[in-house]
Formats: structure tokens, C-alpha cells, sequence
């Protein structure tokens, strides 16, 4: 004698029309990529930490800094889409509501992107020579970028609905406003530092040239990346009204700031000891003892002849030196 299974039914039922597909879907995919790109943050910053010991203690903090931010805004990504996929799991309605932790991970956005633009502002008061101009310019649009930051996230809770929330203009200028200054300042910061390397290039030193080309190269290729990915942001809020797939992108953009800040700071090794004949890389060593520790290669010594110059570096020194990035310990412009 056969027995019958009885299954409750969960009050859902496969069909092309069901509105968690299109609505947060893409937010879902997208969430796993940030959290990637975290992985790739706290690997980046347990390199620096280890490569340079020598840096600046403020330029320590602001790598601690910018690390903390991206655990906390990776901790409420996946606080939310928890709420949104399993306390909230068959109830659409739910997927109206703007869950709390969305605005902390605005704000904590906000965060790290002014830690990031301000470490870029300092390099271009430093490239250029002290320019007020061209760092207070900059400054006030990575300000802004916080303040529109701060204005999304009080919105987030004034219209807790995403209909309403999208519907009003004033989240579109703050969305747009802070999204619109990220991008600016990326493309000023490529602007001003590939002006002054190539002022400040040497007709006679073509290992320094090289390695300036390396430099504008990353800069530009770095304000290329967060300033489309800006630009797509506001383009998905104001078109793909029925999707939240906006908001994934604007927890990419955190975590894409973050690894370019310390793929900036973990490169400059690289750079200035490309082109050396016979330059070595510092490597570690593991031993039977469960233990590892980091190793230097011996550097031969050798004589050369410098053009001097005034370098300001990251650890707040001031050194006669050759510009040609070769001998900014802890402080070269990359």
C-alpha cells in the first residue's frame, strides 16, 4: 500500500512573470561581485601592510581606514539582500521596501570614496607643485560627493518605498549630483597628474620617462574605470525604474575604488625597479614552524647622477632626490 506525500505549498509558483527576476536578480549577481572584489581588498591590504613598513603612520591609518569601511559596507550587502531573499522570502511587497541597511551602505560608499579622493587631492598638491587652484577645485567636488552621499541616505528613510523614492527629484539630483562629482573628480585627478608628469618629464633620463608613461597609464586607466561605472549609475536609475540593478553597480563602484587605492599604493615597488637590470621582488618564506616571514633581496650598490629636486613624499619628508620616481620611498606618485 502506497502512501501520499502531502507537500505545502509555499505560495509560489514557477512562472516567467515572477517580479524577483527582473526587480533583484541583477542586484544578486552583482552583490557576489563586490564581494569578490572585497576578497581582493583585504588581500591588497595584507600585502601592503607587509611590503611597506615604512610608510607614513597617517598613510597606515588611511589603508586601515578605507579596509574597515569595505568590511562594514560588505557586511550590510549582504545584510540586506538577506532581508530581501529570506526574511522577506514570497513577499514581493517586500521588494517595494527600501531596507534600512541600504543607507549604510550609501554612506559607508560615501566614505570610502573620500578617503580614496583625498589621497588623490594630496598627490596633486604634491605633483603640481602646491597648486591651490587645481586642489581646492578638486577638493570641493570630492566634498560634494559626500554631501550628496549624506542627502541619499536621509532620503533613503524619508521615502522608505522605492517607488516614491525614485519618483522624486530630489533623489535623482542627489544620486546624479554625487555620482556626477565622483566622476569629475576622477577625470581632474587623470587630467592634472598626466599634465605635470609629462611638465616635469626629462628629455635626457629614459628609465624615468618609462616609468612616468606607467604612471599616466594607471592614472588614466583608474579614472576611466570609476568614472564609466559613475556614469552607468545614474543611467540605470533613470531608466531601469523596475530594477534595482542601479544599486549593485553603486556597491561595485566602493569596492572599485578601494582595490585602485591600494593597487596605487602596492605598485610602486614594481615601477621603481622596472627597467633595473637585475631588479629582484620581495617574496616570503614559509617554514615548518607554521610560520612565514617576508624577504628582501640583497641591492647592489651602484653610482649615478641625479638631476636635482624637491620631493615631498608620504612620510612628510622633504629630500633632494631625482624626479624620476625612483627614490620616493613609501611616497612615489603611483
Amino acid at each position: 500500500m502506497s502512501e501520499t506525500v502531502h507537500v505545502p505549498s509555499l505560495g509560489i509558483t514557477k512562472s516567467s512573470s515572477n517580479p524577483a527576476v527582473p526587480f533583484i536578480g541583477g542586484l544578486l549577481i552583482e552583490v557576489f561581485i563586490a564581494c569578490m572584489l572585497y576578497g581582493i581588498t583585504t588581500l591588497q591590504s595584507f600585502i601592503y601592510f607587509q611590503k611597506y613598513p615604512n610608510d607614513a603612520i597617517s598613510l597606515k591609518c588611511l589603508v586601515g581606514a578605507v579596509w574597515a569601511l569595505e568590511t562594514v559596507h560588505t557586511v550590510f550587502c549582504m545584510q540586506f539582500l538577506y532581508a530581501y531573499l529570506i526574511e522577506g522570502f514570497g513577499d514581493f511587497a517586500y521588494f517595494l521596501q527600501i531596507n534600512w541597511g541600504i543607507g549604510v551602505t550609501v554612506i559607508t560608499s560615501a566614505g570610502i570614496a573620500l578617503c580614496v579622493q583625498g589621497y588623490y587631492v594630496w598627490r596633486v598638491w604634491c605633483v603640481s607643485s602646491k597648486s591651490i587652484l587645481w586642489t581646492v577645485a578638486i577638493g570641493i567636488f570630492a566634498l560634494a560627493r559626500v554631501a550628496f552621499g549624506i542627502g541619499s541616505t536621509i532620503l533613503s528613510y524619508v521615502y522608505p518605498e522605492w517607488i516614491t523614492f525614485r519618483d522624486t527629484k530630489s533623489s535623482l539630483i542627489t544620486i546624479s549630483g554625487g555620482l556626477g562629482s565622483a566622476a569629475l573628480v576622477d577625470m581632474l585627478v587623470a587630467i592634472t597628474l598626466s599634465y605635470y608628469l609629462n611638465k616635469g618629464r626629462s628629455a635626457w633620463h629614459k628609465e624615468s620617462n618609462s616609468k612616468m608613461n606607467m604612471i599616466l597609464l594607471y592614472a588614466v586607466n583608474t579614472g576611466a574605470i570609476t568614472g564609466t561605472a559613475s556614469l552607468l549609475c545614474v543611467i540605470l536609475f533613470a531608466t531601469q525604474k523596475q530594477s534595482l540593478v542601479f544599486l549593485g553597480l553603486v556597491e561595485i563602484q566602493a569596492k572599485l575604488y578601494a582595490n585602485s587605492f591600494l593597487g596605487s599604493l602596492n605598485a610602486r615597488a614594481h615601477i621603481r625597479n622596472k627597467n633595473a637590470p637585475g631588479a629582484q621582488y620581495p617574496s616570503f618564506e614559509f617554514s615548518s614552524g607554521n610560520g612565514y616571514r617576508a624577504t628582501a633581496p640583497q641591492v647592489q650598490p651602484k653610482v649615478e647622477v641625479f638631476q636635482q629636486t624637491i620631493v615631498h613624499d608620504d612620510r612628510g619628508l622633504r629630500t633632494d632626490s631625482e624626479f624620476d620616481m625612483k627614490n620616493l620611498k613609501g611616497g612615489e606618485l603611483v
